[in-house]
């Protein structure tokens, strides 16, 4: 996976989660926070080339997300969905219906990564499901 993020960027934002001799723990964390934020972009980074996006308020909404859910893995601890474990308050089970302990910190998760970050790729078209044109769907099949 090629890193999106780097530390001096991170920094840039305005975030300041890490110190110097913290960039192992960094790396780390930016690589879970990165595979986070794909997933829900449907991997948008790895069909085009972000250097090359025109639209450079998307690539800076991109790696704005990235930061925010690094501030939220290094605050909560939560790196993945799976991270939240199972307590639930209810449980149904004809048409399997299972409520959510309601855990403050499982709450301000959508789709697997915080709401700031997905606020972010929402608001940039970063989470479009659509169907693309002929074109696209004719040259990439």
């Amino acid at each position: 996976m090629k890193r999106r993020l780097t530390l001096t960027e991170y920094r840039a934002m305005d975030y300041d989660g890490f110190t110097n001799d913290e960039e192992d723990n960094f790396n780390s964390v930016e690589r879970k926070a990165q595979r986070a934020v794909d997933a829900i972009t449907n991997y948008y980074y790895e069909d085009h080339d972000i250097t090359q996006d025109p639209w450079k308020q998307r690539v800076e909404a991109y790696k704005s997300a990235i930061a925010e859910q690094i501030d939220f893995i290094q605050n909560t601890g939560i790196d993945a969905s799976y991270a939240i474990g199972d307590s639930f308050k209810s449980v149904s089970i004809g048409r399997l219906s299972l409520t959510p302990d309601g855990d403050a910190k499982t709450d301000s998760l959508v789709n697997g990564v915080c709401k700031e970050a997905y606020t972010l790729l929402a608001h940039y078209g970063l989470l479009y499901r659509g169907r693309g044109s002929d074109w696209y769907v004719a040259t990439h099949s």
